[in-house]
């Protein structure tokens, strides 16, 4: 399938149902052709570390888990997959070429992260949202004998170190960061393995959505939320600890400057679910929302590949900022950061008797920062 199939289908009318109200809607890994009626979805004949489209059988494949899955919290709105013929979408007396997914269309004036930008999300929102998914969660919880691999988190989160190019064509400031983290991200997953360990054991990881943020979600009026779009092209990445899962929604409130909302969620979750048991969750929290934010600047990032504008360079930014914000909220940063500011220090007495004042410092103060129960970490959670 190519752009220019998309276009003939669009123009001609190669599809069931009204032929009215037509428009597309393109991501980096997919078309959406859009109808006063449904929605059908066809994915990109593409492929990245993370995912694979690149055969026929291979979109088939995940078209049918898309439905499969998505079915779970949506099934109001996912309805078949059709296949994709010489004479469109729904051609199944030629062979097909490709294969969408239909489903009915939705209100997009309701989707959550337009509401969001006009200030028309409210605290009840949250509190139906989180009675909706800490059910599904709980419903979906994984087997407590599963291994946790640090390894593997650590190997998604430096999916973006490849990326420090596109992050210095954008002019974001430290962009070298990303060769210290690929350092320090795989030491801080090691030090809290045990109690990612333990969290299995505990029964908080899941089959979860593993794409969980305000683009993915319908808020009707006066009705349940529409949660839609799970991730099914790789199953790792909604095979989860809760955590992440809801770090993503939280992180991706506090985007659009709602960190209130954020923590309104969470207390509503935690009613249903209590899945913060310690101080330490709260750590690997703040860690999870600084994957997130990886996951979508790495996204934005991408679709400037594609397709550069202002507005996509602008969240790509801002993503970048609060990636930073929450990496040094975890500890991560703070070595590196301040032994690379010690000999960047001109080497003259002055400097070495500065350089002595702040290592004495450094060893006075952090202790007490990492053990005072009013880190940056706690006050945020």
């Amino acid at each position: 399938m190519t752009a220019d199939n998309i276009h003939r289908i669009m123009s001609e009318g190669l599809f069931p149902g009204l032929k009215s109200g037509v428009s597309l809607v393109e991501t980096h890994i997919s078309w959406v052709i859009l109808t006063d009626e449904f929605a059908f979805k066809i994915k990109k004949p593409l492929r990245f570390d993370f995912l694979d489209f690149s055969s026929l059988e291979l979109r088939r494949h995940f078209c049918e888990e898309e439905l499969r899955l998505n079915r779970r919290l949506a099934p109001q709105m996912y309805i078949q997959v059709l296949p994709v013929g010489i004479g469109g979408i729904g051609d199944g007396q030629s062979p097909a070429i490709d294969y969408a997914l239909q489903m009915h269309r939705m209100d997009n004036s309701r989707e959550m992260d337009k509401l969001l930008e006009v200030n028309a999300v409210d605290a009840s929102d949250m509190k139906h949202l989180a009675a909706l998914l800490a059910p599904f969660h709980l419903q979906n919880r994984l087997d407590t004998a599963l291994p946790y691999l640090p390894g593997e988190d650590a190997h998604d989160f430096a999916d973006l170190y490849a990326m420090e190019s596109d992050l210095a064509a954008l002019q974001a400031p430290d962009a070298g960061l990303l060769r210290k983290w690929a350092v320090t991200i795989p030491e801080f997953l090691n030090k809290h393995k045990s109690r990612s360990e333990a969290r299995i054991r505990s029964g908080f990881w899941i089959e979860g959505h593993g794409d969980l943020h305000s683009r993915n979600i319908f808020l009707p009026k006066n009705e349940t939320p529409v949660v839609f779009d799970c991730l099914e092209f790789n199953e790792h990445f909604r095979r989860l600890d809760v955590l992440n899962e809801l770090a993503f929604l939280c992180m991706d409130l506090e985007f659009y400057g709602r960190k209130d909302l954020a923590d309104c969620f969470l207390d509503n979750y935690t009613r249903h679910w209590a899945c913060f048991e310690n101080a330490e969750d709260k750590l690997l929290f703040t860690y999870f929302k600084a994957y997130r934010a990886n996951v979508r600047l790495k996204v934005a990032l991408l679709e400037l590949r594609q397709q550069s504008d202002e507005k996509r360079s602008k969240s790509a930014l801002a993503y970048w900022s609060l990636l930073k914000q929450y990496v040094l909220q975890t500890g991560c940063s703070s070595k590196i950061i301040t032994w690379e500011l010690l000999l960047a220090r001109t080497p003259t007495t002055a400097g070495v008797l500065n350089m002595l004042l702040i290592i004495i410092s450094l060893f006075t103060v952090l202790p007490l920062l990492a053990s005072s129960p009013t880190t940056t970490t706690e006050r945020n959670h």
